[in-house]
């Protein structure tokens, strides 16, 4: 599981120049009416933007990898800040918990003793909702 992510595509570039070009020439009439400190801030509101797609950009995709592997369930985690962890559990005496008020609000966990494992938490809900049979499966078919 990882999550949804696209990177700026070049039209997307050329519509933040664009736009930046644009904030430009409309701040510059304000400065021949001598209001020139909203070119100024029209800069940094552009600048502000350009840095946070940037670091959007730069950072590592979120992903989870959830395998049964030799009576073992192996969750692989890494975050957004490029962190790894690692949860082995048996097979045999994990389950798989789901809860969910409303048809948009899912949680899964793997649950061994009182041990949960929330899984499924870089997608969305209905994602995680539809995964459910999947990892119930594979968790029915190990044991077996």
């Amino acid at each position: 599981m990882s999550a949804p992510r696209s990177a700026l595509p070049i039209q997307g570039k050329y519509l933040l120049i664009t736009a930046g070009l644009a904030a430009t020439i409309v701040s510059l009439r304000f400065v021949l009416l001598g209001a020139w400190p909203v070119l100024i801030f029209s800069a940094l509101d552009i600048g502000a933007l350009a840095v946070a797609l940037h670091i959007f950009n730069r950072g590592p995709v979120p992903e989870e990898r959830l395998r049964v592997v030799d009576g073992q369930v192996e969750l692989e985690r890494l975050d957004n800040r490029g962190r790894r962890s690692s949860v082995r559990l048996p097979v045999f005496w994990t389950r798989l918990e789901a809860s969910g008020r409303t048809e948009l609000d899912c949680d899964l966990w793997l649950v061994f003793r009182r041990e949960r494992h929330p899984i499924g938490l870089c997608v969305s809900a209905a994602e995680r909702r539809a995964l459910q049979p999947r990892i119930a499966a594979a968790l029915g078919a190990a044991r077996n």
